[in-house]
């Protein structure tokens, strides 16, 4: 991780808007999304281990996991926003690739085009 990433979602986000485009977009998304996955469940894991240290879950112990777990999601949800963003990065000849992929027509401005692959989704 870089230095001015404090978390990893961070970075996760910081190497996707940096990537160029290729064919292997979608399988870097399906392997950033798997990433986000594993990192919640190491930390439900650990949080787990750290309750169990005592031998017992108190009510209290298991209402603060659940807090922070929710609170986990959410930011969880405002890097994925951030990496859905990453058409915006794209030239537009870059776009155009990606629609004659999909079979959609490649006329129009950048906006237009952004707006033709959110909708393919």
């Amino acid at each position: 991780m870089s230095e001015n990433n404090t978390t990893v979602g961070d970075c996760i986000a910081d190497c996707v808007e940096a990537a160029s485009s290729s064919i292997f977009d979608d399988i870097e998304m399906v392997l950033v999304a798997g990433g986000a996955l594993l990192g919640l469940a190491a930390w439900g894991y650990k949080k787990y281990k750290m309750m169990m240290a005592d031998g017992e879950i108190t009510l209290d112990e298991l209402l603060d996991a659940a807090k922070e777990g929710k609170d986990k999601l959410e930011e969880a949800e405002e890097h994925i926003a951030v990496i859905e963003k990453v058409y915006s990065e794209y030239k537009v000849a870059e776009l155009k690739e990606l629609l004659k992929e999909k079979g959609l027509s490649t006329s129009g401005v950048k906006a237009e085009l952004i707006a033709r692959l959110e909708e393919a989704e």
